[in-house]
């Protein structure tokens, strides 16, 4: 029997350890803007192709060299046509290419933000999930409680027929008894509402039943350089570099191609062959200056990179003092707890043999009561730190 109740423990404990993987794992299955991100992806691909391409060809149909006399062309004025033309823009394969290359590493930027989306997801259900844990701790609590203060009353009432207790000492604990009934419904909309919010970022309704909360381990070591946010400032400086590399070449000359035929009443008609390039003339005032917007958009870059690394070692080496110092106080509050155990258990003895009264004992239970409740918060408070520090990895 003592096998069979320690497997069974074995498989809830193992069950709860699961249930936030689970969570986690439906969410970035169903959250919808998890899944925007590959939309976006697939949309910068397209991009990417049409870059790459020729724009289309112009045809233009005209009336060329028309008199005043009579506005259509006629055979006695011989300059006179109906023109038909079709023109193409080539733009050099240099500029396409790199372009295209401003694209890729904004495609590789697209999956970084979506790493980025993931780890803030997996935050906040974390820290969700330990509001949820948290409201049971609450109710467990509260039912403790609840049973306390009803052997309370029960050993009041008795000492109260025989004339021991008083009538306030019994109104006191039933009101007492009504504040954690109170607080039992407070602890069980904390619940509903963190399931609501919950619900919300997962993209959908899965069965919790609630984890027991207990002290994690914090983070061992800490690699700026594998923190999602870095990584994003520094694709960010690719796609800049790149876009150095096209303003470099925006001064390369495009090519013109066009091609006519005129039609001319009862003469000969024309065939019109044309060839044409851009020529850089203003390029130390134009091109140029496209370059040295870009190259000082990379020094911003660089500086905001830099920004970025102090900010999240910071924000780590803040969530670690956190820890130690919440933890400190945890410990702390264990050891009041156990001395007011123990005073308890004098006090109640004490109150058998009329040596205290009940409002002497309801304040100590008062002290006990609040420091199970921060014993609780602490340990929410605990993991949800450690779920945030998990988040800068």
């Amino acid at each position: 029997m003592k096998k069979l109740t320690a497997l069974l423990l074995l498989f809830v404990a193992l069950s709860w350890s699961n249930e936030l993987e689970k969570l986690i794992d439906f969410a970035l299955k169903n959250n919808p803007r998890v899944k925007s991100f590959d939309r976006i992806k697939l949309s910068i691909g397209y991009r990417k192709t049409f870059v790459k391409s020729l724009p289309n060809p112009q045809l233009a149909f005209a009336l060329n060299n028309l008199d005043t006399e009579r506005y259509f062309p006629r055979k006695e004025n011989p300059m006179s046509s109906f023109g038909l033309y079709l023109s193409q823009k080539y733009v050099l394969p240099q500029k396409r290419e790199k372009s295209a290359e401003i694209l890729s590493e904004k495609e590789f930027e697209i999956l970084i933000r979506k790493e980025r989306y993931v780890k803030q997801l997996t935050k906040k259900l974390k820290v969700l999930y330990w509001d949820f844990a948290y409201s049971f701790e609450m109710e467990r609590i509260l039912r403790g409680v609840e049973k306390e203060i009803r052997f309370l009353l029960d050993i009041t009432e008795e000492k109260y027929r025989f004339g021991k207790a008083l009538l306030s000492d019994l109104i006191l604990l039933k009101v007492e008894l009504l504040k954690v009934q109170e607080r039992l419904a407070q602890a069980r909309m904390l619940r509903k509402t963190t399931l609501e919010r919950i619900y919300a970022l997962a993209g959908g309704r899965l069965d919790l039943k609630g984890t027991e909360l207990d002290v994690p381990e914090f983070l061992n070591g800490f690699d700026p350089e594998r923190n999602v946010d870095v990584k994003l400032a520094k694709k960010r400086l690719e796609v800049v570099k790149r876009e150095i590399e096209r303003a470099k070449v925006e001064h390369y000359p495009d090519i013109f191609l066009s091609a006519g035929y005129g039609i001319r009443p009862d003469i000969p008609n024309l065939i019109t062959f044309r060839v044409g390039i851009t020529l850089p003339v203003w390029k130390k005032r134009r091109e140029d200056m496209l370059v040295l917007e870009k190259k000082e958009l990379y020094s911003s870059k660089l500086l905001e990179l830099e920004d970025t690394k102090l900010k999240v070692e910071g924000d780590f080496n803040a969530f670690r003092e956190s820890y130690r110092i919440t933890k400190e106080i945890l410990s702390t509050v264990e050891k009041e707890l156990a001395e007011k155990r123990k005073e308890i258990e004098a006090l109640l003895l004490a109150y058998r043999y009329e040596r205290t009264d009940i409002r002497e004992i309801l304040r100590a239970y008062r002290l006990l009561w609040s420091l199970e409740f921060d014993r609780a918060k602490l340990l929410k408070e605990l993991n949800q730190i450690v779920a945030k520090a998990e988040a800068l990895q």
